[in-house]
């Protein structure tokens, strides 16, 4: 997602200098050596250590973190201490919860911290709020997601995103909106069959603990009673991550290994994410549908941002979809766009037609498509 991030700012007029920053600056070197772009600057950076943190990203207008997202609080209040707007991709619901109560912060200090600005959340919470304008009143709001892998299978577990977040999306209990109020599920419950644009088509998903559910119920507002999230994995990506749950390697707690302390967590995760990368190319699917009242009749309104892979960067839709808008977040604060300030989700602060706009332009490829249905009136 990070290099997604990078390519597209990098090919945005107005766009000065990106600093690549990791913790290995040999990794990050190699990849701005590959984008032959003198705005591309490597810079070594542990976000662990605040102090070299603040003094990487002194004097840039905003700091996009991609880190894993139990690192977002550290970033933040990093940047909003350095007075730079920030941007992350999400804080799986609780963390969210607590960068949020950082707004006076980032308010006194006079800069934006938008949260979760990806594909989910992200245009996910976009679509949502610009549906919701079009009802008096909301009952339900249904919140999709899937893909269908358009290249060749691979030989080894490939994720679509940091296998850190799949673990916990497994196994942390899960927030969902039932009769107005928040409560937790177990993670991968409620299983459901729905319908996605082809090439997806008909999926199986599961309940998983994600951030649209920490902002938008209180956001959308109208009364609505209940919300979900949930997302359908391609059927053998489901069982082995079920496997390694069910086998206790995603267990956090420290063990005693070859006088070692350390978790099984931590172990699989390295070991997985050392395999070798193969390029998994699909085409990913957010699908926001409500269902309410206007005007005393029952509507159903349904938004789906679609996206295919994208030829010329060679990378998925997941990454695209999820890489693309932390980019144009990130130009919008810099260049005023986005005015308000202190931590917000993208529903309060991404004026939905020209964000819908902007994710399709050049050759991002990332559409939007609405499609509505009025039954009959109540009387």
């Amino acid at each position: 997602m990070a290099q997604v991030i990078v390519r597209d700012l990098i090919e945005s007029s107005g766009v000065e200098h990106v600093a690549i920053c990791g913790r290995s600056l040999k990794k990050a070197k190699m990849f701005s050596d590959e984008l032959k772009d003198p705005k591309a600057l490597p810079v070594e950076v542990d976000v662990t250590n605040k102090d070299t943190l603040k003094k990487a990203i002194q004097g840039f207008d905003v700091v996009i973190n991609a880190s894993w997202y139990e690192y977002n609080l550290d970033v933040m209040k990093a940047a909003i201490e350095t007075g730079v707007s920030y941007v992350d991709l999400g804080g799986l619901y609780h963390m969210t919860l607590r960068q949020l109560e950082l707004d006076h912060e980032a308010q006194t200090a006079g800069v934006t911290c938008v949260l979760g600005a990806g594909s989910t959340p992200g245009t996910m919470n976009v679509m949502a709020a610009h549906a919701a304008e079009n009802f008096d009143l909301i009952d339900r709001v249904r919140l999709r997601s899937g893909y269908a892998v358009v290249s060749k299978k691979t030989e080894t577990l490939q994720m679509p995103y940091s296998l850190r977040t799949v673990l916990d999306e497994f196994t942390k209990p899960a927030p969902i909106l039932k009769d107005g109020k928040i409560t937790l599920v177990p993670a991968l419950s409620l299983k459901e069959k729905f319908t996605l644009p082809e090439p997806v088509g008909e999926v199986e998903g599961f309940i998983t603990i994600h951030s649209e559910l920490a902002t938008l119920p209180k956001n959308l507002g109208k009364g609505v009673k209940d919300m979900d999230f949930i997302v359908a994995y391609e059927p053998d990506f489901t069982s082995a991550v079920s496997t390694i749950v069910k086998l206790g390697l995603a267990e956090k707690k420290e063990i005693v290994l070859g006088g070692i302390q350390i978790s099984p967590f931590a172990v699989v995760s390295t070991l997985i994410e050392s395999l070798p990368k193969e390029n998994v190319l699909e085409v990913d699917i957010q699908q926001v549908e409500i269902e309410g009242k206007k005007d005393n009749a029952d509507v159903v309104l349904r938004y789906d941002a679609v996206t295919f892979p994208h030829k010329r960067w060679n990378v998925g839709g997941g990454t695209v979809d999820t890489g693309v808008p932390p980019s144009i977040v990130a130009q919008w604060i810099a260049s005023g766009k986005i005015k308000k300030r202190g931590v917000l989700p993208p529903e309060l602060c991404l004026d939905p037609l020209p964000y819908f706009r902007e994710l399709n332009l050049r050759d991002r490829g990332i559409r939007v498509y609405e499609k509505y249905q009025e039954h009959n009136p109540l009387f």
